[in-house]
Order: structure tokens, then sequence, then C-alpha cells
């Protein structure tokens, strides 16, 4: 019964046996993970083959020579020295010419905040849908200099108005049914068709896969964005005018709407194409739940395009089949800091090669001539602007809150030190907004400016409300007897938002109002936001249309859970307007409604509008083509890195 040394030996040979057994499983596992992948990828070549010799056969039989993109015009001239190559990507393959242009290297760019999906339509992080976009493309493109839409996926559009005819026919049934809505009106199956727009897709346009893009690929993506098992209801009403799309053949796509829109040709045009026979794999409730699905035709791919989950590296491989002009870069890679001071940190040592500062930040860094010797440093208004906004959430678990009370809502703007904001926490590089469109834009009603920072009037504000300090302890009352309390959810990862908060908490308490500050975790407070479970949120909007189309926020029928207009914020005169400059074609009548709607705005007041902000770029003195262009800064795919300054990959 004595357990002897030889017994150990026995045992320890047995467990190096199993772990042996337990290793050559896994390494099986990892051959066979390997082995189907370069399969994959070997059927792609394939295909990429026999579509290139298709192809070649056919100029042949046209007695056309075949021409690469980037060769040379006899003339010399730049712009015609680049053959076949599509307006989209005239700027780049422009650079490309250029006498000290090389492909390599790696573009590495930090994220403030964890990506936690890249999954097409139901991500509504800000920096998924970034890396998403180098992945997926869509039929038009903006020009960044007209800011006027070209085609990219799409070689060229029709447009087929009858919005006259649906008008009076809108006109007339109301006529005959006053009780009717518009929208009632225009989505009845015998409703005329206001609008058709086909697009004719490019022919050599392939998803990084090697599968075509097709027009029934189009119509997918638009069916699935419109299924209501697909958790995306902020971006589905968003396209509502849009009745549906149907393919005429395999290369012809056209969309049809229910009502006329200034911006159809962007809502046809500008979204995602998805490869149908990727994600309709993928049943609804898998789809709402995978982070990782991203697949598509951009000038990137993901490694494994089902595989990604939060918290693994971003990184993101040239596609091989490309169809249009590549950029330069072997990866592009993006780093998740959180930490402000950890990214310009990071910055410095060369470890990332791009920083957007803060505007402390900046004003510091730019004094460092050190460092300025190395970088180049940008300050510029983007096009289309974004802003930031503290939101008054006027319903809560079903019930009106304080902020239910315009009043109210105006006293919070006017005890916002705003203009002390833009200069002691931004440098001056901002200024205080007054409403969802920035200076400068038709949609703004010129007379309206920003509600100064008058403490008395917010007083008399809040007593005309109800509101006292009946204790005389310094601290308001509520009409109901309750201290008047505003908890304020933000995103922890932010510095300058906290150096706001406490600003805010220090102006708001020498009036009598104790704000709470709750930070959050970025992914915590978007769930908290759609399920419209806060007081007070400070966030902001950027990117769009160069028009806003400020439905999606300020509608009522976006006062939902899950819709952008996540502060319930109801105004049936403003949704009147919205609806009826969506509908006008007209620009000059459309911009007198958009400024009827922003003075609404301003009275209303359902965000303090805090400030339009300067955009700040450093970006690594290596890369060439880096230049400021109307819409901001050029394309980061358009730059390149001469050979001998190269520093990554290789």
């Amino acid at each position: 019964g004595r357990f002897r040394w030889m017994d150990g030996v026995l045992v320890a040979l047995l467990l190096l046996v199993l772990v042996s057994v337990w290793l050559g499983m896994r390494q099986d596992d990892r051959q066979l993970r390997t082995l189907r992948a370069v399969e994959t990828e070997l059927a792609g070549v394939v295909k990429d083959q026999v579509r290139l010799q298709r192809a070649v056969q056919g100029l042949a039989r046209r007695g056309v020579a075949a021409v690469s993109h980037g060769q040379a015009d006899p003339s010399g001239s730049p712009d015609a020295a680049v053959l076949g190559v599509p307006e989209a990507f005239e700027d780049r393959a422009a650079n490309q010419l250029q006498p000290d242009y090389a492909p390599g290297d790696w573009l590495v760019t930090a994220l403030p905040t964890p990506v936690s999906s890249l999954t097409p339509l139901i991500t509504n992080d800000l920096y998924g849908i970034t890396v998403g976009g180098q992945v997926l493309e869509s039929l038009l493109t903006l020009d960044p200099d007209t800011l006027e839409p070209i085609p990219l996926l799409a070689s060229s559009y029709e447009v087929d108005d009858r919005s006259e005819a649906w008008k009076a026919w809108i006109e007339a049934r109301q006529a005959e049914e006053p009780g009717k809505s518009l929208r009632e009106l225009s989505r009845r199956a015998d409703a005329p068709v206001p609008l058709y727009i086909t697009f004719t897709l490019r022919p050599d346009a392939v998803f990084s896969d090697g599968e075509p893009v097709t027009a029934a690929d189009v119509v997918f993506s638009l069916d699935l964005l419109q299924d209501p098992a697909v958790n995306a209801p902020a971006k589905r009403a968003f396209y509502d005018v849009i009745a549906g799309a149907e393919a005429l053949s395999e290369r012809e796509v056209r969309f049809r709407f229910f009502e006329p829109h200034y911006e159809a040709l962007g809502y046809a045009g500008n979204r995602a194409v998805l490869p149908k026979h990727f994600y309709d794999a993928y049943p609804r409730e898998a789809f709402n739940t995978r982070p990782g699905l991203l697949l598509g035709s951009g000038p990137f791919r993901m490694a494994d395009p089902a595989g990604w989950v939060p918290g693994q590296p971003l990184e993101l491989l040239p596609n091989p089949r490309y169809w249009g002009v590549p950029p330069p870069y072997e990866k592009r890679v993006y780093r998740e800091i959180s930490a402000e001071v950890a990214r310009v940190t990071a910055f410095r040592n060369g470890e990332i090669d791009t920083l957007s500062p803060t505007p402390q930040q900046y004003g510091e860094l730019v004094e460092d001539a050190s460092l300025m010797d190395r970088v180049q440093a940008f300050a510029y208004d983007a096009i289309p602007a974004s802003y930031r906004y503290l939101a008054w959430n006027q319903k809560r678990d079903g019930e009106p809150t304080v902020f239910a009370d315009r009043r109210v809502r105006q006293a919070m703007t006017l005890l916002t030190p705003r203009q002390t904001l833009v200069d002691e926490v931004l440098g001056g590089l901002a200024y205080v907004a007054d409403g969802p469109f920035p200076r400068g834009s038709d949609q703004r009603a010129p007379e309206v400016e920003p509600l100064p920072t008058d403490v008395e009037r917010a007083a008399e504000l809040l007593r005309e409300a109800g509101f006292a300090d009946s204790d005389r302890d310094g601290q308001l009352e509520t009409p109901d007897g309750r201290p008047f309390q505003v908890t304020l959810i933000y995103p922890s990862e932010n510095d300058t938002i906290q150096r706001i908060v406490l600003y805010l908490t220090d102006a708001y308490q020498r009036a009598g109002v104790r704000l709470v500050p709750e930070p959050l975790e970025f992914s915590v407070m978007i769930e908290r936001m759609d399920a419209q479970d806060f007081d007070a949120l400070i966030l902001g909007w950027g990117g769009g249309a160069v028009e806003k189309d400020i439905k999606q926020t300020f509608h009522s029928e976006q006062a939902v859970k899950g819709g952008d207009n996540f502060m319930s914020y109801v105004n049936p005169e403003l949704d009147a307007l919205v609806d009826e400059a969506r509908l006008e074609l007209d620009r000059d009548r459309r911009m007198t409604l958009w400024q009827a709607a922003h003075r609404i705005l301003h009275e209303d007041q359902p965000y303090t509008f805090l400030f339009v902000q300067k955009s700040l770029s450093f970006v690594d003195a290596r890369f060439r083509g880096v230049e400021l262009i109307r819409s901001g800064l050029s394309d980061a795919n358009d730059w390149y890195v001469p050979g001998p300054m190269q520093k990554w990959g290789g």
C-alpha cells in the first residue's frame, strides 16, 4: 500500500503522454483551420484568375490593350497621367505618381474608446463605424473638394423625378381624407412613386473574398436594414423614405421612394453595400449578437471577417482583390488607448502615427519645438461640423421629468458657462453652439444667438416653474418638494469632458442645483442612453451630410427606446417643419423651413448646445500628401511614406 518512487515515475510518464496527446490534438486543430483558410484563399485566387482571363479575352476581342493603374501619359500631365482611374481615386493615383512614392509601411492610429462592435447596422460605436469604413464601400462617395456625390461602386446613376405628379395626388387625397397624415397616404398601395434612382454597378468591383458586387447585394443590404428583426431602429427610421429596391439586372439596381427627399441620392447611394452570400448566412439573432462580422469590397479586410471580438487587436490587412487604386500601406493598425495623456505619450514616442489632441494638449504640443520638427500640425473647421451637447431627459419610466418643462431646460442652459468652457477648457479652439447647424450654414436662422450665462434669469424661470429653496439651505427643491438633483452620465475615458463636468458642477451648485457626476464606460453609457435611463448626459454628434437632416435626433417618431431622440423631446410644430423640409426639393424654400425649425429648437432647448470645436490633428512628418482640403484633412489612404522613411513592416 505504499507509494514507491517507481509509481511516481509511472504517473509522471502517464501525465506526459496525456499532455502530448492534448498538444497534438491542438496542433491538428490549428493545422486544420490553417488548411481551411488556405483552401478558401486558393479558391478566391482561382476565381480571380478566371475573371482576369475572361476580362483579357474580352479586351482582346475588342482590340483593346490592357493598361494598369499608374501608367503615365506621354504628355507628362499629372491629371492625364493616370489612365482609367475612377474619379474617386484621382488624388490617390496622383500622389502615387510622385517621384518619392513607395508602397509599404503601416498607418497606426489610436482610438480613444474601446470598440464594442464592428458588425454593420447594429453598431452605434463611432470608432467601430470608423474602422468598418475601411472595409465597406457604398455606391457613391463625396468629392472632398466639391462635397458633391461621385460614383464609387456605381459607375453611373440616373434620377427619375416624378414628384410633381405625386404632390398632386397627395393634395387630392388630403382634400378627400383631411384626417390622413402624409405618412399614411404616401405608404398606401395605390400611391404613385415620386422618385426612382437607378444605379449601374462597376463590372470590376468585387468583395475581398473574390465574389462580385452585384445588384442582389445592394437589394439585400437595404432589405437587411429594413428587417425589423435587425437591431437598428435609429438607422431604419433615418432611411424610412426608401420604399424598396429591385435588381433590374446583375449590374443595375433601382431604388423607389415613398416620398421625395432632398437627400434622396445620398440615402440610396451612401449606404454600405454588404455581401449577401456572407451576411445572409447568419440568422438575425446571430447577426444582432455577433460583434465581429465585417466583410466588404473596400481597400482593407479583416484577417478573420467573422471572428473578431472586443478586446482583440484591431488590424486591417490590404484587400488583395481591391478593384480601385489601393492605398500604399501593408497594414492599418488601431490601438485602443483610453487615457488622453497615454495617447500623447504614445505619439511622442512614435508608437502611433496620428494624434487628435485636446485643445489644451494642442496648445502645449505646438510650443514643443523638438516635437514640431518631426510632426505636422493642423487646426481646421471640418465639413460637416460636429458639436457637443447636454441632453435633458424629459421622460423616464414613462413619466415626465422636471425637464419636460421648457422653462427648466432654458434655465439649465442659462446656468451653463459655455463661453468659459470654450475659453478655459478648449483654449479658444471652438465657439459656443446655438443649435444643430454650424456657423455659416444656410440652415441656421441668422438672428439666433446663443443664450448668455445669466444666473438671475435662470432663477426667475425656475421660480416660475415652481422651484424654491424653502428651507434656505442653498439647495433648490422641485415643485413636489424633492431636492433638485441631476445625475449626469458621460464617458469616463474622456478627460476633456471630465474637466467640463467640474465646471458644470460648480456653476450649478452656486445656483442651488446639485449635479451628481456618473462617469461610465462608453458601451455602458450607450446602453443607458438607449434605455432612456438617465437624467442628463454629455455626448456629441458628428459626421452626416453637409446639410443636416435633424429628424433622427429631434422628431417625435424617434422618441423611443433605441431611437436617437433619447431625451423624449416632442414638439408637433417642429415635427411638421422637419417633415415638410425633407420633402422640399427647392433649396431656398427648404432653408426657410430649416431656419424656422432652428428658432423652435433655440426656444425649446431640448439640448444645451455646448460648442462646435475645431478639428485638431498631428501627423508624423514622414507621411506625404497630408493637406487641408475643403472637407478638412485629406484622406489618410491617399498619404504615403517615401521608402527610406518607412518604419513599420517591411
